[in-house]
């Protein structure tokens, strides 16, 4: 097990060492400033691009976009589409057991800040109030898209497929629905997801001709022949 740990380690350095030290840079950030003068500094930093931008990115740490891409999936190789599954599941169910059962009075930016702030709004964003800690959408995403990190063996998708889950995470941000200590504790949540069953799936029926290393297109192949 700690062989093989040493070995993934190795072989996803493009996805552990950005994401550990973006999550190092915000624990800093969080211990030295408070997350109400983060969110304003970030609310500051906006513009009708931008606005359009993150109004869309978001929508990748929704189910109506994971959705079709654990499908996608499946017609690369079903183990990936299981772990993405389970990754997914694994952190919908953490996260909501601390928002509505742990951390369930915590306050959105926009209740936590009214009147001592004029927060800028991206229009047509429905904005929440409650269940603020932590964030949904960065856990879904986080749990995702590391999983198809984890999945890519070339260092500039690994990088590329964990970029797509920290914009989400700024995302939440930027439309000031969640504060930056949310979406760090959401990340947190999906990384872990996504190594746990990451290693756990891999380990299930790992032999040459399992079931879970073929894919929909190769099962229809077989049906066909």
């Amino acid at each position: 097990m700690i062989m093989n740990l040493k070995q993934f380690l190795r072989n996803h350095l493009a996805l552990v060492i950005p994401y550990s030290l973006i999550l190092l840079s915000c624990i800093v950030l969080l211990i030295f400033d408070s997350k109400v003068d983060i969110q304003i500094y970030i609310n500051r930093m906006n513009s009708p691009f931008l606005d359009f931008f993150f109004k869309y990115m978001t929508l990748f740490g929704t189910f109506s976009l994971i959705a079709p891409i654990i499908i996608w999936l499946a017609f690369i190789r079903y183990r990936y589409a299981l772990t993405a599954v389970a990754s997914s599941l694994l952190a919908v169910l953490i996260t909501q057991v601390l928002k509505r059962l742990i951390c369930y009075d915590s306050p959105r930016p926009s209740l936590l800040m009214k009147g001592m702030y004029n927060l800028h709004f991206v229009d047509n964003v429905q904005i929440l109030t409650n269940h603020s800690f932590p964030s949904g959408h960065s856990s879904g995403a986080f749990a995702l898209f590391v999983v198809l990190a984890i999945a890519n063996k070339h260092p500039f998708y690994q990088f590329l497929f964990l970029m797509v889950a920290v914009l989400v995470g700024y995302s939440r941000l930027y439309l000031s629905q969640h504060f930056l200590s949310d979406v760090v504790a959401g990340s947190v949540i999906g990384v872990l997801s996504a190594f746990v069953c990451y290693f756990s799936i891999l380990n299930i029926n790992n032999k040459s001709g399992s079931i879970l290393d073929k894919s929909i297109l190769s099962s229809l192949r077989l049906k066909k022949y």
